[in-house]
């Protein structure tokens, strides 16, 4: 089966993720801004384009394995 994914997508999903409250925004942003870096790699030449959609994938897997943390109390 073939998969639509790209990395453009992985850090949009990523995003969104972290904008709804399913993972720690923390988290989010740091894979988020990975997957960016993965992308520039490819675009680039730096990096073969299978295997940075599979970096991509794995930061994505990790970033759900993170679930927000509760909010801090009122100062």
């Amino acid at each position: 089966m073939e998969s639509i994914d790209t990395v453009d997508i992985i850090a949009s999903r990523i995003r969104a993720a972290w904008e709804a409250g399913r993972i720690c925004p923390l988290v989010g942003r740091g894979c988020r801004a990975r997957v960016s870096r993965v992308g520039r790699l490819v675009e680039a030449g730096r990096l073969d384009p299978a295997l940075g959609l599979r970096l991509a994938r794995e930061v994505e897997a990790l970033a759900f394995c993170f679930a927000p943390l509760p909010p801090e109390p009122p100062l």
